[in-house]
């Protein structure tokens, strides 16, 4: 019972939910290793001087802090987006053996009926041979019936009159 349980299970969706479930720990140990890093804060304090209006000014250490957070959101935000296009690819690559799977139903259906018809039609066409044959029967039968018919002799008889009728 269990084991038929998770074989319905969605395998590839719990990965997937998996995988985004851990880009929040992979952004935390990239912001650490990134505050760590003495080209990251560089390039954090680089940014944030590019930005500096004069209301704005960011000491080092909060250049840095920012700059790693805006790492563990790209972090996250690109796991979120390399799973969203993965799943939409999925989905469209379903659909399309859906689609693919519809339309050899329709051919291996139109191919049975082609072959139906096919055999109702040979069947038919015997049919056919064998009215032909009897109809060739028939008619010799009917021409050898009236040659063996014999003549009726006399001048003036006709038929369908009786012979007071020719008296007059």
């Amino acid at each position: 019972m269990v084991v038929l349980m998770l074989s319905k299970l969605p395998v590839g969706k719990l990965m997937l939910l998996g995988v985004r479930q851990a880009a929040r720990p992979v952004a935390k140990v990239a912001m650490a290793a990134a505050e760590r890093s003495r080209t990251f804060q560089d390039c954090c304090v680089a940014a944030s001087q590019l930005m500096q209006t004069e209301r704005l000014h960011l000491p080092h250490d909060q250049a840095v802090q920012a700059g790693c957070t805006m790492l563990g959101e790209a972090v996250v935000f690109g796991v979120s987006g390399v799973v969203l296009i993965y799943e939409y690819h999925r989905s469209k690559e379903a659909e399309r053996q859906r689609q693919e799977d519809a339309r050899e139903e329709i051919r291996r259906e139109a191919a049975a009926s082609r072959a139906e018809l096919r055999v109702r039609m040979d069947l038919l066409v015997e049919e056919l041979e064998r009215h032909r044959a009897d109809v060739a029967l028939l008619r010799m039968e009917v021409a050898r019936t009236k040659k063996n018919a014999a003549p009726v002799t006399g001048g003036n008889h006709r038929p369908g009159k009786s012979g007071a009728a020719l008296a007059s």
